[in-house]
């Protein structure tokens, strides 16, 4: 495979310099597990002696097998002629979700086969997942572990050797050409941010038939080993709770939050509540949740921000939001405070931005191309107000520079994403044995592929999809270093929003 580690003086080097930043911060906010780290790779094992040529499935990844009984999986999207989406199709008898069975291979130091006995077994409600990506060929899946007998009751499993929960993701990376998205940008970012949702590469075989390479993922959710709150005491009118900002909100668990009713939140977005859960959530636990959030809000929203009034401090962990706008800006996701944002508050502290989630469309990657250049987020949502306050502005730009010497070094992240790839090994081929078709964008929906900004008729989709795996990786790690250098040269810029003159508009005297 062209991303072996060629240079071996170089790779040892580069390997020294990104083990010496990990430790650095694992020492700092606790141990993160990194699967190509940790796990042995193809080289490691060496020749499967029960393996010969064209046997079935030999992996040193894990391997997770589904069997659903030829039930109809439900949660892929409907279209109006428009290919707005509409619904989402159900079960053969109108189930949103399927009864299934679940079974993980992962022996440890050793390889893993298709019938190899299962480590873990398990019940399963399991339904197609994503906002864009339901319609990619390729699906993401929702995995509910449940007992058998009665599917009320939840069954916690340690899948693939991660925090015992009962459910997970299982994301199928489909217009990420490269695999590694979200296994790099989650990595990352809990090494800058504390906890961020645990991942592992895996392959699926759904019903016998192999799907490729998968990548199971913690969601998030209130429990031991996940997002670290007080759990919610039945009677007690106040709550910690979590909130996220999403496109296709349930209006059951949504509010009227301050910036909805005054029309500042990004358009076709709700806050919704994720955390206490439907069973738990009263009117009255609603209420309490829409005000605390939504008196955060006035005070970011007032004018006092502008004119140096740091109160805000008092309510907000500012150090999550710096970390977070960094870390989403240097990876150009433009979803923040749109889709995906989650915020966590414990009914003892403060308001903090986070976990993460999604990376798939990271680093340019989005369905439209985003320039290397400029900042994506320093005036949407939330950050609008903050950049006007130059205590915040101070801290991002220490911050940046602070991590552009460690974790988001061009070194750094070249190193991680080479060995991600190398460590991946055959499995990058066998997942493109399956899905090789989607390199040409003419065997692609429009709805699977990336495509032209409107009005643009210079660049083709050719020209935004590559032709190959070792192209996607080169023209992610081209983007990295592009993005690295222009935020290097601008992000002392960023002073201008809380500048006196341009902020003195604002101000209502």
């Amino acid at each position: 495979m062209k991303y072996k580690l060629i240079a071996v003086g170089t790779a040892i080097a580069l390997l020294v310099s990104a083990w010496g930043f990990t430790m650095v911060d694992r020492l700092n906010g606790g141990f993160r597990y990194h699967q190509h780290l940790e796990q042995p790779s193809e080289a490691d094992l060496g020749p499967c002696t029960r393996c010969s040529g064209d046997a079935d499935l030999c992996t040193h990844l894990p391997i997770i097998r589904i069997e659903t009984g030829g039930q109809k999986i439900p949660g892929k999207s409907i279209h109006d002629s428009e290919y707005l989406t509409i619904g989402y199709e159900t079960g053969d008898a109108g189930e949103t979700e399927i009864l299934v069975s679940v079974e993980t291979v992962e022996k440890g130091n050793s390889w893993h086969h298709a019938d190899d006995p299962a480590t873990i077994q398990a019940s399963a409600l399991f339904r197609v997942r994503g906002n864009s990506s339901r319609d990619f060929s390729k699906s993401s899946y929702r995995i509910k572990l449940v007992d058998s007998e009665n599917t009320e009751l939840n069954d916690p499993q340690p899948m693939l050797g991660m925090t015992s929960g009962d459910e997970w993701a299982l994301h199928g990376p489909f217009l990420d050409k490269t695999l590694i998205r979200n296994y790099v940008c989650m990595n990352l970012a809990a090494e800058i941010m504390g906890y961020a949702p645990n991942v592992r590469f895996c392959e699926l075989v759904l019903d016998g038939e192999y799907q490729g390479v998968y990548l199971l993922m913690e969601t998030i959710d209130v429990q031991e080993g996940r997002v670290d709150l007080t759990e919610y005491q039945e009677g007690n009118p106040f709550t910690s709770y979590i909130v996220s900002i999403e496109p296709h909100a349930d209006p059951e668990r949504t509010v009227d939050n301050f910036t909805q009713y005054t029309k500042r939140i990004e358009e076709d977005s709700d806050l919704e509540i994720r955390y206490p859960s439907s069973l738990a959530l009263t009117p009255e636990l609603k209420s309490y949740i829409n005000s605390d959030f939504s008196e955060i809000e006035r005070i970011l929203f007032s004018y006092n921000v502008s004119e140096g009034n740091t109160d805000y401090r008092n309510l907000l962990q500012v150090d999550s939001f710096v970390n977070y706008y960094i870390f989403n800006e240097f990876v150009a996701i433009n979803d923040t405070f749109s889709a995906s944002t989650y915020f966590t508050k414990d009914v003892r502290g403060k308001l903090e931005i986070g976990p993460v989630w999604d990376y798939n469309n990271a680093w340019n990657n989005y369905f439209y191309p985003y320039e290397s250049s400029g900042f994506l987020l320093s005036q949407r949502g939330w950050y609008a107000q903050l950049m006007k306050s130059e205590p915040f502005v101070d801290q991002v730009v220490s911050r940046y520079k602070s991590l552009r010497e460690g974790v988001l070094s061009d070194e750094y992240l070249e190193n991680y994403i080479l060995e991600t790839i190398d460590w991946l090994g055959s499995a990058v081929e066998r997942n493109y044995t399956v899905w090789g078709y989607s390199f040409d964008p003419d065997q692609l929906s429009s709805l699977e592929r990336r495509r032209p900004i409107d009005g643009d008729t210079t660049t083709t989709i050719y020209d935004l999809n590559p032709s190959s795996f070792e192209e996607a990786v080169d023209w992610m790690l081209t983007y990295i270093r592009y993005r690295g250098d222009w935020l290097d040269h601008h992000i002392d810029s960023l002073y201008q929003y809380c500048q006196e003159s341009r902020n003195a508009p604002q101000i209502l005297r």
